[in-house]
């Protein structure tokens, strides 16, 4: 009987194919175990992906907060305004006979004096010329002013009755270089 008892032992443990393994659970019992898992795995992703996205999309703690849109306003238009009228610039001397000698000035820097070297050379017929310095003064244009100034002259530089070594010129101003008289004369457009 033993013999019997271990062939039947044996049968049972080594399986011989002759029958079918039964499975441990059915088809009925693996559908309704993996249905919540893969309802639960899926609602598991949307809260990971959830996540990520408010991570990846909220700012930074202490950055300024965003500015709403503002609406595009049309470009300013520039007006440009004309171009000023070029400015004349004019020396007016009085003769010995007593006659008005206008000379323009055509340079943004002028030397004024006896010698003839100088921009404007002051001789007779303009009277008192004597009292004027080989190299008297220097007239220069400072973009839209006219400053005189004086370059070590003996007799000295007056502009409205007062001594300047540097003055700013305004139209009429009346200038003496020495003993010998001058108007300063500035008009836009030709018109000194």
């Amino acid at each position: 009987m033993s013999t019997n008892f271990f062939h039947l032992l044996t049968n049972i443990i080594t399986p011989h194919n002759r029958w079918p393994a039964a499975p441990l659970w059915s088809t009925a019992a693996q559908s309704e175990i993996s249905l919540p898992l893969i309802v639960g795995g899926l609602i598991l992703l949307l809260l990971i992906a959830l996540v990520l996205f408010w991570r990846l999309t909220r700012k930074p703690p202490g950055a300024p907060p965003e500015q709403p849109a503002t609406p595009e306003k049309e470009p300013a238009q520039i007006v440009v305004p004309p171009p000023p009228l070029p400015m004349t610039i004019s020396l007016e001397f009085t003769t010995e006979s007593g006659e008005c000698i206008r000379l323009t000035l055509d340079k943004p820097t002028l030397t004024i004096g006896r010698a003839a070297d100088n921009d404007i050379v002051l001789a007779p017929p303009i009277s008192n010329t004597a009292t004027v310095s080989q190299h008297h003064a220097r007239l220069r244009r400072d973009q839209e002013d006219y400053i005189v100034r004086d370059l070590g002259s003996k007799n000295g530089l007056a502009v409205n009755g007062r001594q300047t070594l540097e003055n700013l010129l305004q139209d009429g101003d009346r200038l003496k270089f020495g003993e010998v008289e001058a108007i300063f004369h500035q008009a836009a457009g030709g018109a000194a």
